[in-house]
């Protein structure tokens, strides 16, 4: 009699842990959670900026990145140009300072860094990066900054043994022939003073006027060389000038003994328009092309940059 109630209970516990089990089963696939550590999200052990690095390192091999640290003058510009305005592909250029760390390039604008140099870079500069130091005036209007001797790697600047040359403008072939007509005027002569300090108050700006008269080269030449006035240079010698643009596109006044003949020529080339005319020849087979400040500087940076990691990577 007690050997049947113990298989009866046996059997009882057996049937129930079988329908308990069913509803767990059931509660488990189509109840909806209701415990925290159910519904929450499982965590990979792999961290996801391993992930992430895993489909990026390669791109970002093939990625020059550029840092403007100090903006030229305090003015922005967009940075994104290189390829739509000068087909230079590969550059990012930023002005976002977390992104020092992977500059290849850190562009440093000479005019805007303090004088106690508390404005430049406080980080360590990586082995591979290269601090470019910007400048586009004359020695003569440049401010000397103990101490910064030994802190660039490269050179960006309008001369011609620059690391990085860009000159302020360019003669370059015409694509085709062109029929250059020179634009009419209604004035003889046109003198801007560039920079004459402070006079009531009020300060002149270069960029409301194309000079005629220059005394280095520099926009003030290739200006009204673009718009088709003839300019009358002073400063560098002729064949400085010539070294630039064509020999029979501007008057040099050292090719006169005194003002008065200078002004006597002037006068003669507006009374004859054949001889007026021959300063415009060289527009048939060629053009101004005049830098575009400053986004083709910081893209020519980064083009240099570019093919300079290409070939030590190729060595």
């Amino acid at each position: 009699m007690a050997s049947t109630t113990f298989y009866r209970i046996l059997q009882f516990l057996l049937l129930g842990t079988f329908i308990l089990g069913c509803f767990v089963t059931l509660f488990l696939m189509y109840g909806k959670p209701f415990i925290s550590w159910l519904s929450g999200p499982v965590k990979s052990t792999v961290s996801t900026d391993r992930v992430k690095n895993l489909f990026s390192t390669k791109s970002d091999k093939n990625v020059t990145t550029v840092l403007i640290w100090l903006w030229p003058f305090g003015k922005t510009y967009d940075p994104s140009l290189c390829s739509s305005l000068f087909n230079i592909d590969g550059c990012f250029i930023t002005a976002d300072r977390k992104h020092y760390i992977k500059s290849d390039g850190v562009v440093i604008h000479h005019r805007d860094i303090s004088p106690d140099l508390s404005n430049l870079p406080p980080f360590k500069q990586p082995s591979f990066q290269k601090w470019i130091w910007m400048n586009f005036e004359s020695p003569s209007h440049l401010s000397q900054l103990p101490g910064i001797e030994n802190l660039f790697n490269l050179t960006l600047n309008y001369r011609q043994d620059a690391d990085i040359e860009v000159p302020y403008g360019s003669i370059v072939a015409a694509e085709g022939e062109e029929d250059f007509v020179p634009p009419s005027k209604n004035k003889l002569i046109c003198w801007i003073i560039h920079a004459y300090g402070q006079a009531f108050g009020k300060y002149t700006s270069d960029q409301d006027y194309f000079p005629t008269i220059a005394n280095d080269i520099t926009e003030k030449l290739y200006n009204p060389l673009s718009v088709g006035t003839v300019p009358v240079v002073l400063g560098p010698s002729r064949k400085n000038y010539e070294n630039f643009i064509s020999r029979d596109s501007f008057i040099h006044v050292d090719d006169f003994s005194s003002p008065k003949e200078l002004a006597d020529y002037l006068l003669l080339l507006d009374k004859n328009e054949e001889m007026y005319l021959r300063y415009f020849e060289w527009r048939q087979h060629f053009k101004v092309k005049k830098a575009y400040f400053w986004a083709e500087h910081t893209c020519l940076a980064c083009d240099y940059l570019r093919r300079v990691i290409q070939v030590s990577q190729a060595i």
